[in-house]
């Protein structure tokens, strides 16, 4: 009998879902950048100090108003400053390269999911992540986070490749449906006798090797916690995948106070029998010498300038206080990523359990047909060590745990394309066909609380910025409504990013945009930047966000007490002569510093008021411009008491 070998070259992936990711992420991500004035206080700071390194022409150390920030290393503020040149100094800029790495890392988790999941599961994993709640805020905003996901997810499709090679077998075994497998044609009989295994067998190319090392190495310039990530995948991989049984098995045998004496044994000896072989596919010596090159210089470029000041703040403060302390209010107990995932995971966060059950089954091989494991002990590895890494760390916010929901979304797509196969049935269960009307009430929900907010902020004031919110607010509902019917069906997850992602376009062109109590920080910097033109020296006082900082160009003086500004800033005094001439001063103040200033005979002259919303506090605020001389004829004294 003869035999022909035939290699199927033909690709799983096609340009056309390629260029729809692009274009989902392009019209979700792009819109009302420019429009939507920066939000909170990580924005601001973010990019004022990529400004201040093209204004200092000092692209080593960051600063913030002149001050050194030690928070973050400095890769996003040199992509912020590429932008700044293209695009000149603006929100939009500051914004765009996690705009530009967040729809890259939609590709990446399309190519990670297809590859092992087929095409369908790829597709539906990109194009769920990009109106994944949380998801879609980081990608808009000027931090680093969207662009330290892009990194670590990269570190992990690298990773994950070389444990897909270690678990081919070299000879022998039950070989594993890939998507390049090779097929053994009986030319005679006309019929597939076998499919086996491609014939490099634990080959990991040496540009996977490079590109692992090179986003680790970008992951640590970014924010630094790629490697947290990465290494404890690869170490609960090398343990899990090890001999650990045998030493279990036969420390449970012992009595008890034997197992207290061989615990530290049986710990030891479960993770030197882990299967580590295969970490030598990624070369870890030239990984080194890699990371060495790369990360070194500019600690010690950074290290020179500073006299050691910022490497040693921020190792203080990014792994001492953040992993002991409640950093800027910010400590909570273990379990708050676990209370807080069904909000920042929405919408998908109802099919979390289901994908949990889904999981677990095929991790144990407790199915009627045979599935290969190992792509879900990777996604496992991969979400639940970091996830109580996290957990225990006492600093905490939402988006620290923002790289999980990778492998997260891939299994919860993965769960929805094998109901529809009908390869397992964990959605079928009663609860779940129930779930659709609890789907649809936070829906309505949503939309209620969206139309309540708007209406007690901004009316009666601002009846046509409140209709600017009303579509969106259909939108939310016409999104539980559309779901609610094709629920559990093929087209629900398409329904649901096709009506959310409307939801959210509206939201960032009509919505937000229209809403003048988010723009007070601009407004007042525009005029605080004018009058800095003039030879105005500028401070604030009570209202110190660092938005005001960047719409007014920095060079700010901020005061939290109105007697900090009276000690610093130069006023005259009612009924106290003085014949001295003041240095023009520009001062932006809150109503309680502006009470002080009156009920002590400050002479101050007011420019104008603002009122809005202060984000950090999520509280209303009215803010006045005012100066201590009045060199323009517009300026009038203020007479109220």
């Amino acid at each position: 009998m003869k035999q022909l070998k035939i290699r199927n070259t033909r690709r799983w992936w096609n340009w056309e879902d390629v260029l729809l990711i692009l274009l989902v992420a392009g019209v979700l991500y792009l819109p009302g950048l420019r429009r939507i004035a920066l939000f909170d206080r990580d924005e601001p700071r973010f990019a004022q100090a990529a400004r201040e390194m093209i204004l200092s022409h000092n692209f080593i150390v960051p600063r913030f108003d002149g001050v050194l920030r030690p928070d973050k290393p400095p890769i996003i503020y040199w992509l912020m400053d590429v932008a700044y040149a293209v695009l000149g100094v603006n929100g939009m800029a500051a914004r765009l390269p996690s705009v530009v790495f967040g729809s890259l890392t939609l590709l990446l988790v399309y190519g990670m999911a297809g590859k092992r999941f087929g095409r369908a599961t790829g597709i539906l994993s990109a194009l769920m992540l990009s109106v994944c709640a949380l998801f879609f805020i980081e990608t808009r905003l000027a931090t680093a986070d969207s662009t330290m996901i892009f990194f670590t997810t990269l570190a992990m499709a690298c990773a994950w490749s070389a444990w897909d090679q270690s678990q081919i077998p070299a000879s022998g075994g039950a070989p594993r449906l890939r998507p390049r497998a090779q097929l053994l044609y009986d030319v005679d009989g006309g019929g597939i006798l076998n499919e086996t295994q491609p014939t490099q067998t634990g080959a990991v190319s040496l540009w996977t090797v490079l590109v692992f090392w090179f986003a680790i190495a970008a992951g640590i310039l970014t924010k630094g916690v790629t490697p947290i990530f990465v290494l404890s995948t690869m170490i609960t991989l090398s343990i899990a995948t090890g001999s650990w049984p045998v030493p279990w098995r036969q420390w449970r045998q012992l009595g008890w106070g034997e197992k207290i004496f061989a615990l530290p044994g049986t710990v030891w000896k479960s993770i030197a029998g882990g299967d580590w072989r295969w970490w030598r596919s990624l070369r870890p010596r030239l990984g080194v010498v890699i990371l060495i090159g790369l990360v070194l210089p500019w600690f010690i470029a950074a290290w020179i300038q500073t006299n050691g000041k910022l490497i040693e703040e921020m190792l203080l403060q990014n792994l001492v206080a953040r992993t002991t302390s409640g950093l800027q209010s910010h400590g909570e107990p273990p379990g708050f990523y676990l209370a807080v995932v069904w909000g920042t995971f929405w919408p998908w966060s109802v099919l979390l359990v289901p994908a949990a059950f889904h999981t677990v089954r095929r991790v144990r091989g407790k199915t009627a047909i045979v599935i290969d494991p190992t792509p879900y002990q990777f996604l496992l590895a991969w979400i639940v060590p970091a996830w109580i890494i996290f957990e225990l760390i006492v600093t905490k916010m939402v988006q620290y745990v923002l790289p999980l929901f990778i492998p997260m979304m891939i299994l919860c797509a993965d769960t929805l394309v094998q109901s529809w196969h009908r390869l397992t049935d964990v959605l079928a269960a009663k609860w779940f066909a129930a779930a659709r009307w609890v789907w649809m009430g936070v829906w309505i929900v949503l939309s209620a609380g969206l139309m309540i907010a708007t209406w007690l902020f901004l009316a009666p004031h601002q009846e046509r910025t409140f209709l600017l919110v009303v579509p969106t607010a259909a939108a939310l509902v016409a999104t539980g409504f559309a779901g609610a019917i094709a629920w559990n069906r093929p087209a629900w997850p398409y329904v649901t990013v096709l009506t959310f992602g409307l939801a959210l376009l509206l939201a960032d062109t009509l919505s937000l945009p229209a809403i003048k109590s988010l723009q007070i920080s601009r407004q007042a910097g525009r005029e605080m930047r004018q009058l800095a033109g003039r030879g105005f020296h500028l401070a604030a006082a009570g209202y110190i966000e660092p938005t005001l900082v960047f719409y007014s160009g920095g060079n700010i003086r901020l005061f939290s007490s109105p007697q900090q500004l009276l000690a610093k800033v130069p006023f005259l005094i009612r009924g106290a002569p003085s014949k001295k001439i003041l240095p023009p001063y520009c001062v932006l103040v809150d109503r309680r510093v502006l009470k002080y200033l009156r009920a002590h005979q400050v002479i101050l002259f007011r420019r104008d008021w603002f009122n809005g919303i202060k984000m950090a506090k999520g509280r209303p605020v009215r803010i006045t411009l005012i100066t201590n001389v009045n060199s323009f004829r517009h300026f009038r004294p203020s007479t109220r008491k």
